[in-house]
């Protein structure tokens, strides 16, 4: 790391009272097929440098994306002139760093080794599985996306961390078409860091399952249903109840959870964690300030047990930051990593039966605008299939569910085994709820 050493040479001449830097490298491979035809082929290669500092008791921000002769004289110039601007009142850090670190070595080397044309192929056959997996089936799009990210920060006490990380994300979705001339679009992905691990019969038989069950979908009467979600529904609403355990809501009194430390605030079938250190794609040692991460017990037999702190919302509380802070649109937030909500016994089929009559939603969308986070109230647009003598029965779109996320993880019954990993970084199973309000026809 010594190219960097003189960034902080020029801090310390620029009277910086602390300077943090953070190097970012990634590489990233993708391409696709239509119809078991390559349609899009990209390689990429990124680096950017960010920088904090902390000049006349302001912090300061800067970044580039190259580093030559006069990149260091352009950071601590940019640093200096944010710095002067800000009128906030908040306390600037630059982290000394924590005691320990859980570094683990995440990064695959299969994956990293194995040839852009192995890994073509490989897709290819897959792409192939899926098309022929039904008569109906007309088109396919199979996508594979990778991507490597070399990780180091450093900073003006001597802190050096650094982490490297890859995985592979690999999407396939199918359009159908039936004898009535309705159509239909499924699809399923996996996030793998070795494409031998990944079952490509039974991801193909996925696809074309998710696509045919949906013929001769149509709304359904509406009414209050025992529901159970699919762990895509249950991952989208429980990212909604979690950001209620952000510090910084919390502290700006916008949070539903404020003062609610060791009590319910769900069902005692509910136990959320936070496991940045588990060995998967979202694996974080250490967050963007520095602070070394732990895996905590978020919520406990639906007990709220901890809100989630950065440096900035920890020292107004005077108590230790949790290693939540990220930064995201310029600017240190708070964030989750590796959340999973502790599964049950009984499997999907088992979860439905023991439903009896209901409906199942496997998709929700609209969050981002269906969803007070204030209130916690929802309207949301939905599919599914509905519940008939303990199986799944008639598809089922055209509908919203409509409730309160807190009403929900309340209303839990029971909690499926079928943990899936989802685009957020939640590992969710299926859960059934005691009921939902559903507009259909």
């Amino acid at each position: 790391m010594t190219k960097y050493k003189n960034f902080f040479i020029k801090a310390k001449e620029e009277n910086l009272e602390a300077l943090e830097l953070t190097i970012r490298k990634s590489s990233n491979f993708s391409f696709s097929f239509f119809n078991n035809e390559i349609d899009s082929y990209k390689m990429s290669d990124s680096f950017k440098i960010s920088a904090r500092g902390i000049y006349n008791g302001k912090m300061g921000t800067a970044e580039s994306e190259k580093l030559d002769k006069n990149t260091i004289d352009y950071i601590i110039s940019r640093i200096k002139e944010n710095a002067m601007l800000l009128d906030g009142e908040d306390k600037p850090f630059i982290f000394e760093g924590s005691k320990s670190y859980k570094k683990k070595n995440v990064f695959n080397k299969k994956l990293a080794i194995t040839t852009a044309q192995e890994k073509v192929q490989k897709i290819k056959t897959l792409d192939t599985k899926v098309k022929s997996a039904s008569d109906l089936i007309l088109n396919v799009e199979t996508q594979y996306h990778e991507e490597m990210q070399e990780y180091t920060m450093l900073n003006s006490y001597g802190l050096k961390l650094t982490s490297k990380t890859n995985y592979a994300l690999v999407y396939s979705s199918a359009t159908a078409n039936d004898e009535m001339g309705e159509t239909k679009v499924g699809f399923a992905y996996r996030f793998i860091t070795d494409l031998d691990n990944l079952n490509q019969e039974e991801f193909a038989k996925e696809v074309a399952e998710k696509t045919i069950s949906q013929f001769g979908s149509a709304p359904c009467a509406s009414g209050k249903y025992k529901c159970v979600f699919s762990p895509s529904a249950t991952s989208s609403l429980l990212e909604a109840l979690l950001s209620n355990v952000s510090a910084e809501q919390v502290q700006k009194k916008s949070s539903l959870l404020a003062d609610k430390l060791e009590q319910k605030i769900c069902s005692s079938k509910v136990t959320i964690t936070e496991s940045p250190l588990k060995k998967n794609p979202f694996f974080r040692y250490f967050d963007d300030e520095g602070v070394a991460t732990y895996d905590k017990t978020l919520i406990k037999n639906g007990v709220l047990k901890t809100y989630a702190y950065n440096l900035q919302t920890a020292y107004k509380d005077q108590v230790q930051s949790t290693g939540n802070g990220y930064k995201s649109r310029g600017k240190m937030g708070i964030e989750l990593v590796n959340v999973a909500m502790k599964p049950g016994r009984l499997n999907k089929e088992q979860l439905i039966e023991k439903a009896d009559k209901g409906i199942y939603i496997d998709d929700i969308s609209g969050v981002h605008s269906g969803l007070h986070p204030e209130s916690g109230n929802f309207s949301l647009i939905a599919s599914g299939f509905m519940i008939e003598d303990g199986k799944k029965a008639k598809p089922v779109s055209l509908i919203t569910v409509a409730g309160n996320v807190f009403d929900v993880f309340n209303d839990v019954i029971a909690i499926g085994n079928d943990l899936d990993l989802q685009f957020n970084g939640y590992e969710v199973p299926s859960m059934l709820i005691k009921q939902i309000a559903v507009s259909g026809k």
